[in-house]
């Protein structure tokens, strides 16, 4: 089976796909509280506890069909973000698998980040089996670009020569993260398609960005919701004619990494904000859609280093193992204190 992982960024579901809240219990509130460091201001008397946003309008048309059709012949596990919800930290540990302590990013700088040492999604798979072919396509660069912040995706170059691992990033800002959003899936598209690499990550910015500039309330941010959604039908198109063509078994999630407050804006530990899911979808027979629900039965809530294990699991992915006698990774350097001139350590 192959893997087709969409993210969305600064996705609220209850805009988005708000029938799905009803989907599964651990949706109505977090799982694990927020480090006080990241707490959002509280009205007078308001407890420590996140508190919900005002009442969001709600529509009877569906802000994102394509989610509403993949969900319907899918299912989906409410994901619980840790703060801070800023997308760096969001996307370092949905697509590596780590905690913000592991991969030590915590803002949108990246600064100090351990992401060498955590690697993402994509690579795990070809760690598995080096033959595996793996694409990335990003509005933003922090996730793919070489001289980004990041990159959260690694590069692995020596991929890249042969064509074995594709990285591509949007340049086509002239209309913001819309512009950028089309060229993505444009590209996406025709790789996930004609070429049908075995485990791909595509991102998109539109949503986030128009939450930002207008808030989670506006008819500008179910709009970017909208067209966001319909980036998602292309790609689902492209390996669903693969699929019947070839017969090829497609693994398809979407995942966001924080929502929007009805006045835009994101970071702290609202449950609008902190709350996300991961929706599965496999593309195929009837069998593999029932095996895929019987897989998830009874998991979640889940948290966003859980993500990446779940899905490499549900892929069939296994990792390796290294029976050493020592802690593996850990840096100890010597003390200054000379050495012992004990002569059986002299060379």
């Amino acid at each position: 089976m192959k893997l087709l992982l969409i993210g969305a960024d600064g996705v609220r579901l209850d805009v988005a796909l708000p029938a799905a809240l009803d989907a599964h219990p651990g949706f109505a509130a977090p799982d694990h509280p927020a480090d006080p460091r990241f707490r959002a201001e509280r009205p007078d008397g308001a407890g420590a506890a996140p508190v919900p946003s005002p009442a969001m309008p709600v529509s009877e048309a569906p802000a994102a069909p394509t989610l509403a059709r993949l969900l319907e012949g899918g299912t989906i596990l409410p994901v619980w973000m840790t703060p801070p919800t800023d997308s760096g930290p969001g996307w370092a540990s949905l697509l590596t698998g780590t905690t913000h302590e592991q991969n030590n990013v915590w803002w949108n700088e990246f600064v100090g980040h351990r992401l060498a040492r955590t690697p993402d999604i994509l690579s795990r798979v070809f760690f598995a089996d080096p033959r595996a072919r793996t694409f990335a396509a990003s509005t933003w660069d922090a996730l793919v670009g070489a001289h980004s912040a990041g990159p959260v995706i690694h590069q692995r170059v020596d991929q890249q020569v042969g064509g074995q691992h594709q990285l591509m990033r949007a340049t086509d800002f002239s209309e913001g993260c819309r512009s950028a959003d089309v060229q993505v899936r444009g590209h996406a598209a025709w790789v996930l398609n004609h070429e049908g690499p075995d485990a791909s990550f595509v991102y998109f910015e539109g949503a986030d960005e128009a939450g930002h500039a207008h808030g989670a309330a506006s008819d500008q941010y179910r709009e970017a919701i909208s067209t966001v959604d319909e980036h998602v039908r292309y790609l689902v198109k492209a390996v669903s004619e693969r699929h019947e063509q070839l017969g090829e078994d497609w693994l398809i999630a979407v995942v966001t990494d924080h929502g929007h407050k009805p006045e835009g804006g994101h970071g702290e530990d609202e449950l609008d904000v902190r709350r996300s899911f991961l929706l599965l979808h496999q593309v195929g027979d009837e069998a593999g859609t029932s095996r895929l629900r019987s897989a998830v039965a009874g998991r979640g809530p889940l948290r966003s280093e859980d993500v990446t294990p779940l899905l490499l699991e549900l892929l069939g992915v296994r990792e390796a193992s290294w029976g050493a006698d020592h802690e593996v990774g850990a840096l100890r350097d010597t003390p200054s204190v000379g050495p012992t001139r004990d002569l059986a350590h002299e060379w």
